[in-house]
């Protein structure tokens, strides 16, 4: 391991040819063989030293490691002694001085001082190497003649201490993969979700004790054994194969479709449904299959019950003697009783089901003697989500209708609300009826609760488990940023010191940075599903000019767009301005056209289109691309869902960014829609309320690119138009 490191760090700091065989340089030579041939400590550092020294004018050799808060460390002297205390503490302090002014242009690597304490004087010659996240990590002190050193000896002390300092962070890194190492063995032993995990073979490699609890199979008796023989029933055992193969081969989770739900045979014997989950890794070069189990058995069961108790309450609304409407907490209707239906003369109130009770309220108000009294009642009554009994309204027609409102609340949650009416107009009949309607009432309200106890324990466990699911993907997302922010710093060090990279070697570093950016920007797109999911993500509201905002977009675009080959125009007609957050309505227009760039053919042609029609903004991001199979379309804003061609092209992706789209759009009032021919290109619409206010923009916007003017000049929108639109290529 020491070797290769040891040539390779020669290499980076002295950009040497085979023919520059100097004393420097074989004092170098022998720095890299010492001291990086071990990983843990500098012990070779003392004869580097004593080497330096043999240098014409170098009386003392001094390295020094910076520490904050305190003098630095002296990691090595030599001769030992050779330099008085006062003049080391001085010389120690200019390196404290190089530690804080960090990586700024003025600050050079290697300086030749004078430094007087207590009446010495001496000179110095301070080589530092280059800053790490901040901080230098050595300093190397030369005492002895200034007159006598030369650029030679300057690159030679600069290049030991870039070597030193290589070594003090190589054992840092060391020292912190040991603890992560120690950290994740731990976390997989306490977690209490079972875990395991198979190799290529399909041979367990790991069988934490939640595994040992659900299955019944101690740890010790498993590992090595194929899991397929001990856990997999027979009928399953087919399936399994077929999955576990492909995903091991692929990586593709979605074989188990994000989840597959499998029968495992315990110790005892008996089978259980199990939700597996799975994660593929490579460790030392070898595929790891990682499967999380979630034990369903109980969940089934519940939900059969639930499914029983609600076919129950279904009948029982629909052959309710009084008139019985429910709606959800966004007000539209889900049940309603065939006796509702009477009451107001609707031969089929099936038909309200997924329709708004503020549209039903609009289509029977006019049955009342008061019909504005009546929808203000409803409205009033809804709006305080309190009982209201019996309260009695005259119809037209002379009736007394008897209405009752009771709101919904399940665990301290409003979820929607139920409406009850019934014809009091003949006190015998009402006499006679009433009975029945206590008793279908307490019925009703004895069926509800029982109802309310199951989705109470099912919406506990769900949110149980949501949470644990946000937890995950934050603490993950989290602990993979700090990681790859370091990767792509390291990048940037790297490409500015190594002058003497070869080509190839430039390449891979481009690939590096290319690859931890796309998982950077990834982590990213997680990281804001989870404030997404936690409504942390507040929105900075003013008024927003489409036109502008779509030809910012398209500007910003047009530079990638011209290193595919992609033609991209922009039309915005004028209209009012739009109430929205500028920064996420841009990472809107900026996802959709940058897909749109993604998914088209060399020489393709993409286009955003603006138009208000009145009412809302719609803007369209249309492609002459790859297109979408048809069955897909409706699937494409679901997180982590992809087009099968997009895959089968070998196009990168996430299938996170249309679904951050969706919620953003939606979160400005609005909606997003996806049309597509395969093969001849797609259209993703999204639709903007304005903001209210007669202010119109006025203007409209023009299609910028990144070379030259305008290809085309002027063209109308055709009839009713007010807009102007410019087309260029990028």
């Amino acid at each position: 391991m020491g070797a290769p490191r040891a040539r390779a760090a020669s290499d980076l700091v002295t950009h040497r040819t085979p023919q520059d065989e100097s004393a420097a340089t074989a004092i170098l030579d022998f720095a890299v063989a010492k001291i990086l041939s071990d990983d843990t400590a500098l012990v070779g550092l003392p004869a580097v030293l004593a080497r330096l020294v043999t240098i014409p004018g170098v009386r003392a050799a001094v390295a020094f490691q910076p520490s904050s808060g305190q003098p630095a460390t002296v990691l090595a002297m030599d001769p030992r002694g050779a330099v008085a205390p006062a003049l080391l503490a001085k010389i120690a302090a200019l390196t404290l001085m190089q530690r804080d002014a960090g990586p700024a242009p003025d600050t050079a690597a290697v300086q030749v001082t004078t430094v007087e304490s207590d009446g010495l004087t001496a000179s110095a010659l301070l080589a530092y190497s280059a800053p790490v996240g901040g901080r230098c990590l050595c300093a190397l002190a030369l005492i002895g003649d200034a007159a006598r050193w030369d650029d030679e000896i300057r690159a030679t002390a600069h290049a030991v201490a870039t070597i030193v300092a290589t070594q003090i962070r190589h054992a840092s890194d060391l020292a912190t993969l040991a603890e992560r190492q120690a950290l994740t063995e731990a976390l997989i032993a306490a977690s209490p979700t079972a875990i395991l995990a198979m190799d290529a073979d399909g041979r367990l490699v790991e069988f934490n004790p939640a595994a040992e609890t659900l299955s019944g199979y101690r740890r010790d008796d498993v590992l090595g054994q194929p899991m397929s023989e001990i856990m997999i029933p027979e009928q399953d055992l087919l399936r399994f194969h077929q999955h576990l193969q492909t995903f091991v081969a692929t990586g593709d989770a979605e074989e188990f479709t994000g989840q597959m739900c499998i029968s495992i045979r315990g110790a005892d014997g008996t089978e259980r449904t199990v939700e597996l989950t799975p994660v593929q890794m490579t460790i030392a070069g070898d595929v790891i299959f990682t499967g999380f189990l979630r034990d369903l058995t109980e969940f089934e069961r519940s939900h059969a019950a639930l499914a029983d108790q609600t076919e129950r309450l279904n009948c029982l609304i629909g052959a309710a003697v009084p008139a019985i409407m429910i709606t959800d907490e966004k007000s539209k209707i889900t049940h309603v009783s065939r006796s509702f239906g009477a009451l107001f003369g609707i031969e089929d109130p099936g038909q309200l089901v997924g329709t708004s009770a503020a549209s039903l309220v609009r289509r029977i108000q006019h049955l009342f003697a008061d019909p504005d009294g009546f929808a203000r009642r409803c409205a009033e009554a809804r709006r305080a989500k309190q009982p209201v009994s019996k309260e009695e309204l005259k119809s037209a027609d002379g009736r007394t209708i008897e209405n009752d409102y009771w709101p919904v609340v399940v665990d301290g949650r409003f979820r929607g609300d139920l409406w009850l009416a019934s014809d009091t107009s003949e006190r015998v009949a009402m006499e006679e009826q009433r009975q029945q309607i206590l008793d279908a009432e307490h019925a009703a309200r004895h069926q509800a609760e029982q109802v309310q106890h199951r989705l109470a324990e099912q919406n506990e466990r769900l949110r149980r488990l949501d949470e644990s699911r946000n937890q995950f993907l934050a603490i993950v997302s989290h602990e993979l940023r700090t990681p790859l922010t370091s990767i792509l710093s390291f990048s940037e060090l790297i490409r500015g010191e190594a002058e003497g990279l070869t080509p190839e070697g430039v390449r891979f570093l481009d690939i590096i940075e290319r690859n931890a950016d796309r998982l950077h920007r990834l982590v990213g797109d997680l990281l804001m599903l989870d404030r997404l999911d936690a409504g942390a993500l507040p929105l900075d509201l003013a008024p927003v000019s489409v036109a502008e905002l779509t030809g910012e977009a398209v500007g910003s675009a047009a530079p990638g767009a011209a290193k595919q080959g992609v033609t991209i125009g922009v039309t915005a007609g004028a209209g009012p301005l739009v109430q929205g957050d500028l920064r996420r309505l841009m990472q809107v227009f900026d996802n959709l056209i940058a897909n749109a760039i993604k998914f088209s053919h060399r020489n393709g042609h993409v286009h955003v289109t603006a138009t208000f029609d009145g009412g809302s903004w719609r803007i369209d991001v249309a492609d002459d691309g790859i297109g979408i199979p048809p069955e897909e379309v409706g699937q494409l804003f679901t997180r982590f869902v992809r087009a099968s061609n997009a895959r089968t092209a070998g196009l990168p992706g996430t299938g996170l960014g249309l679904s951050i789209v969706k919620v953003l759009v939606e979160m400005h009032g609005g909606h997003v829609e996806a049309a597509s021919t395969l093969g001849h290109g797609s259209i993703f619409s999204v639709y903007l309320p304005a903001a209210s206010g007669p202010a119109s923009e006025g203007r409209t916007s023009e299609g910028r690119t990144s070379e030259g003017p305008r290809s085309e000049g002027p063209r109308s929108e055709g009839p009713g138009s007010e807009g102007l639109a410019y087309q260029g290529r990028a």
